[in-house]
């Protein structure tokens, strides 16, 4: 029987972690919901004395395919939130409003999550106490800001305000992915190019070589030798590869190898700058967001931390957070971290300066956001002819390595050379 580790947080708010035996993720969430514990993260684990199963690659589909099943999608969150916001104001009962919201949505597991959140409503829940039941869904930054809604008798028009958020957040991020795209896939094609050549194209070439008694050019050897090595160890070359995806894949979801991964991204030339602005915005919109809310900004930078989506960032939030619980201001916290750009940290200490903290937040996240769409327009007209490039070059040192012995060959003929 599998085991889950699982972290959830109960009705004030403490964390609570350990592993649930069980036999499917639905089980260890009852058991929460029988504890009343709050899921923030539910992972599958290794059963014990099968370490080496952890990183079975069917495994690995299979949680993979799990996720993307639950998974909502951020703009239909921020569709239900604007809709929500919008029956909320006219003067529609909640619960009457969350099943009409059920039944029309578009998105069909969020339509089944709001009928649950429908009825746990009509039991006597809060709306936040019910969202939270559906982290794949809603995190915890969602909730928190629907929570102060409640609170503060202003539940629509935090939600409009949350649904501008996310829409701003997903247009960013698709702009980002969409430059990010191109590269990606031309870099995907090289690679089945090269491996193309090295078992049908390169073994054809070698067998010509080999009726002739001419020294090869070292390239020519060195392609030679790695389509050889391909061709006749085939079985071996994609176990090893696989293995080396799958360990990678594995590797990457640790604290450590998420953390250097994210370091990679940030050092990454051209690409590296994109990434680092997109996260600093991500960061200084959803603080901005929060602290404009009311909440506290404590707990806003403790349910914020996984939002920019970089272990690196996450790691600069949490130390801000210790720093500001022992009474340092924002501004100071974010600056002995060096995570943070420079603008960022002066903007944030003329906010807390002048009393104006959110709105000067919103307004970097506003700058940041323009210079990041700006730099995925700049690149858009780049990105094509360097990707071509690349791959003309990669495929042209391949062909130039091959045809080199040509050379040899003529003169090997005027000379008499030829073996017969």
């Amino acid at each position: 029987m599998p085991s889950y580790f699982y972290r959830a947080r109960d009705m004030d708010g403490r964390a609570h972690e350990g592993i649930e035996v069980a036999t499917s993720e639905e089980e260890v969430l009852r058991v929460l919901e029988n504890a009343k514990l709050v899921p923030v993260l539910i992972e599958t684990r290794a059963a014990e004395g099968a370490a080496a199963a952890s990183v079975d690659l069917l495994g690995t589909v299979r949680a993979l395919g799990r996720r993307w099943a639950r998974h909502v999608k951020p703009g239909s969150v921020a569709l239900f939130a604007r809709q929500l916001a919008t029956m909320i104001g006219a003067g529609l009962p909640l619960v009457r409003a969350l099943r009409s919201i059920s039944r029309d949505h578009y998105d069909k597991r969020l339509g089944t999550i709001l009928e649950r959140v429908a009825e746990d409503v009509q039991k006597g829940d809060t709306l936040a106490t019910a969202l939270s039941r559906h982290p794949q869904a809603f995190d915890e930054v969602f909730v928190s800001l629907v929570n102060t809604g409640e609170v503060s008798g202003t539940l629509d028009q935090i939600l409009e305000q949350t649904a501008t958020y996310l829409e701003k957040s997903e247009a960013l991020r698709l702009k980002v992915e969409a430059a990010l795209r191109y590269p990606t896939f031309v870099l995907t094609f090289a690679m089945l190019v090269m491996a193309a050549m090295l078992l049908k194209i390169i073994p054809m070439f070698s067998q010509i070589y080999e009726r002739f008694r001419v020294p090869l050019p070292l390239p020519t050897q060195i392609l030679l030798t790695a389509s050889r090595l391909v061709t006749e160890h085939l079985p071996v070359a994609s176990l090893l590869a696989l293995g080396a995806v799958v360990g990678g894949w594995n590797a990457a979801r640790t604290d450590a190898g998420r953390l250097w991964l994210d370091q990679a991204k940030f050092a990454l030339p051209v690409f590296g700058p994109l990434i680092r602005m997109y996260a600093v915005t991500k960061f200084a919109r959803t603080l901005g967001m929060l602290t404009a809310s009311g909440t506290q900004i404590l707990y806003a930078l403790k349910v914020m931390r996984p939002v920019p989506g970089n272990r690196v960032l996450e790691q600069g939030i949490e130390r801000v957070r210790s720093r500001v619980e022992q009474g340092s201001s924002l501004s100071r916290a974010m600056a002995e971290t060096g995570v943070f750009p420079e603008m960022l940290i002066q903007m944030t200490a003329t906010g807390e300066e002048t009393g104006q903290l959110d709105g000067m937040l919103m307004r970097t996240a506003d700058f940041y956001e323009q210079r990041v769409s700006a730099a995925v327009e700049g690149m858009s007209s780049l990105i094509e002819p360097i990707a071509i490039v690349i791959l003309g070059a990669i495929v042209g040192m391949m062909l130039v390595a091959l045809y080199l012995p040509i050379f040899s060959l003529g003169q090997a003929m005027r000379h008499g050379m030829l073996g017969h």
